[in-house]
């Protein structure tokens, strides 16, 4: 579908939902962060992503407007605390010999002030408490941005 549309002083070309007429060129990203997209015209989107230990603030999408600006431009912080020591029934509930990588969100691990734990790692395996065997696990600490 054409159809012929004012963009600024001049005139210009739309094909669907995209203006030919105004670009809004290469989008800005944090160096931590990833822009995937490469089409830059009015009406286009991009997604951004974070590297990893990276947490992504704000919209990950995008879009090149009418007046040839980006909406704003999400972030990549680091929210990472540090390293936090627990059992692995802390984590989902399960008492093993090994501690494989796990992801936790929710209000069980606040006490450790953490929103996500991740990237577990066995410390000390097998300790006994109360004739059940629990790893020890130590993992990487999130908080919020």
């Amino acid at each position: 579908e054409l159809k012929k549309d004012s963009c600024g002083d001049s005139s210009c070309c739309w094909v669907g939902y995209k203006s030919l007429c105004r670009n809004c060129g290469p989008p800005d990203v944090d160096f931590n962060g990833v822009v995937f997209g490469n089409d830059w015209w009015v009406g286009s989107v991009v997604r951004y992503e974070c590297r990893p230990g990276f947490v992504l603030v704000g919209d990950p999408a995008r879009a090149c407007q009418s007046n040839g600006k980006w909406t704003p431009k999400p972030s990549c912080l680091v929210c990472r605390r540090g390293r936090v020591e627990l059992s692995e029934k802390e984590i989902d509930g399960a008492c093993t010999s090994t501690c494989p990588p796990k992801n936790y969100s929710g209000s069980g691990s606040q006490s450790h002030g953490c929103n996500r734990i991740d990237n577990c790692k066995t410390k000390e395996a097998n300790w006994k408490s109360w004739f059940t065997g629990c790893a020890y696990c130590e993992c990487d600490c999130y908080i919020p941005c």
